[in-house]
C-alpha cells in the first residue's frame, strides 16, 4: 500500500506541474496653446471656389494676468514626418505653389485684456486663377506685453491655426497603401509567441489635395471567427499631397494561438474611394508548448521509473517472500 500511495503522489505531482504551466498575463485639447494664449480652432478646413472671399473666425484667449498685444503672420507648413506633425516654415521667403500666404488679408496688431478672449476674422481671398487642389498655411499669433515693441526681449511663444484649403476644379484624389504589416517591439514579423500585436499602415498621398482615410482592421482566427475590429485614423487626421503618413493600431489580446488573418478596409475622398488588403500572421506560444512537453516528459519518466521499481518489488516479493528469505523450489 505504501508503494501504491507513493505512485499516486508522484502522478499527482506531475499533473500539478502541467496545470501550473499556463499562459501568464503581463500587466503592464481642443485648443492650440502656447505661453500666454489659447487658439481655437486648431485646424480650419475650407472648400473654396476661385475668385471668391471667405472668412475664417479665430478665437484667441489671453490666459495671462496682463494685457497683451498680438502680431499676426501667415506661414507655410508641410508634414514634418510620418506622424502628421506639421513643420512650419518660419522664413517663408519663397512660398510654395500650394501656399496661401498671399491669400490672407494682412491683420493689424491688436490688444486683448488679461484673461479675456477675442475673436478675429481672417479674410481669405482666393485668386481667380487659383490652381485646383490643396493649398495650405498657418495663421500664427505671437503675443507681447502691451507697450513693448517687437524688438523687445519679452516676446512669448506663438500659436496658430492650420488652414487647409481645397480649391474646386480638377482635383485629383489618389491614395496608395504602401505597407500593411504586423510588428512587435518595433520589429516587423508574421510570427509571434504572444500578443499584443501592432498593425502598421503607411499611406502615400499621390494626389493634389489632402485626404482623410478612415476605416478598420478586422482580425479573424483560423475558424473564421472575428477576434477584434480595430479603427484606423480615429482622430481623422489628414494626409497632405506628396507625403506619407503612418498609423499604428494595436490588438491588445495577449493569449492567442494559431493562424490569423487581418482584413483592412479604408475609404477616402469625396467619391468614397476604397482600399482593401489582407495579411496573415501566426501566434505560436512556444514557451508554453515547450513547458508542456517538458512536463509530459517528466511525468512519463516518473511513471517509467516508478513502474520499474514496482515491478522489481513484486519480483523480489515473489522470490523471497515476506520474511526476505529466498523460497525453495519444489521438486
Amino acid at each position: 500500500m505504501k508503494r501504491a500511495s507513493t505512485l499516486v503522489a508522484l502522478i499527482a505531482l506531475g499533473i500539478g506541474a502541467i496545470i501550473s504551466i499556463q499562459p501568464t498575463t503581463v500587466h503592464a485639447q481642443s485648443a492650440n496653446a502656447a505661453d500666454g494664449m489659447q487658439i481655437s480652432p486648431v485646424i480650419a478646413e475650407l472648400n473654396v471656389d476661385p475668385g471668391k472671399t471667405y472668412i475664417i473666425p479665430i478665437t484667441i484667449t489671453n490666459v495671462t494676468g496682463s494685457d497683451l498685444t498680438f502680431n499676426v503672420i501667415v506661414n507655410d507648413f508641410a508634414s514634418k514626418d510620418e506622424t502628421g506633425t506639421p513643420s512650419i516654415d518660419l522664413d517663408s521667403l519663397m512660398p510654395s505653389t500650394a501656399s496661401i500666404q498671399s491669400w490672407v488679408t494682412p491683420i493689424s496688431p491688436f490688444n486683448i485684456l488679461a484673461r479675456q478672449p477675442q475673436t478675429i476674422e481672417a479674410e481669405l481671398v482666393v485668386p481667380s486663377n487659383a490652381k485646383p487642389g490643396g493649398h495650405y498655411g498657418v495663421i500664427r499669433f505671437s503675443g507681447r506685453p502691451t507697450g513693448i515693441d517687437t524688438t523687445g526681449v519679452s516676446l512669448s511663444a506663438s500659436a496658430g491655426t492650420l488652414v487647409l484649403v481645397r480649391v474646386s476644379g480638377d482635383v485629383q484624389e489618389s491614395l496608395d497603401l504602401l505597407e500593411f504589416y504586423t510588428s512587435q517591439d518595433d520589429t516587423q514579423s508574421s510570427l509571434f509567441a504572444r500578443g499584443p500585436i501592432k498593425f502598421v499602415t503607411r499611406f502615400q498621398n499621390e494626389g493634389n489635395v489632402h485626404v482623410k482615410p478612415v476605416g478598420q482592421i478586422e482580425v479573424r482566427d483560423m475558424f473564421n471567427n472575428t477576434v477584434d475590429t480595430l479603427a484606423i485614423n480615429e482622430t481623422k487626421g489628414n494626409i497632405l499631397p506628396d507625403s506619407i503618413r503612418r498609423f499604428d493600431t494595436v490588438l491588445e489580446k495577449e493569449w492567442m494561438f494559431g493562424r490569423y488573418t487581418a482584413d483592412i478596409a479604408v475609404s477616402y475622398g469625396t467619391a468614397g474611394q476604397a482600399i482593401v488588403r489582407t495579411i496573415a500572421f501566426w501566434v505560436i506560444p512556444w514557451r508554453l508548448i515547450i513547458g508542456i512537453v517538458i512536463a509530459i516528459a517528466t511525468i512519463v519518466f516518473i511513471l517509467i521509473t516508478v513502474m520499474k521499481r514496482y515491478n522489481k518489488y513484486i519480483v523480489n516479493k515473489a522470490l523471497h517472500g515476506k520474511d526476505g528469505t529466498k523460497k525453495k523450489s519444489k521438486k
